[in-house]
């Protein structure tokens, strides 16, 4: 497989699904990683530990300057066009964070 591989084929399908960019930003491979460490940041999970998780280097603040996306707060949120559990996605994403965690 060539690098760019998981790129085209990643924008292959938001291009079918319908958002080839979120938030005015063309989703890319690094849009994973940035979802990750955003919420990783969300739930206030330290610098370092999330430059491990996303293999940037120690003391590198990539994690804060170029990964760190919360959508949603732009325009053109997918979540906003997705009914699930009887309201939108982003509805049924919210009561889930705010149930406790169970163990």
């Amino acid at each position: 497989m060539r690098p760019r591989s998981l790129n085209e084929r990643l924008q292959h399908f938001a291009k079918q699904a319908g958002v080839p960019y979120i938030d005015s930003k063309k989703v890319t491979s690094h849009s994973w990683r940035a979802g990750a460490n955003t919420d990783m940041s969300a739930r206030s999970v330290p610098l370092a530990e999330r430059n491990l998780a996303g293999r940037w280097a120690p003391g590198s603040t990539t994690a804060d300057t170029l990964y760190d996306r919360p959508h949603g707060v732009g325009e053109g949120d997918p979540l906003d066009k997705v009914t699930q559990f009887g309201g939108t996605a982003r509805a049924a994403v919210a009561a889930a964070r705010a149930e406790p965690p169970t163990e």
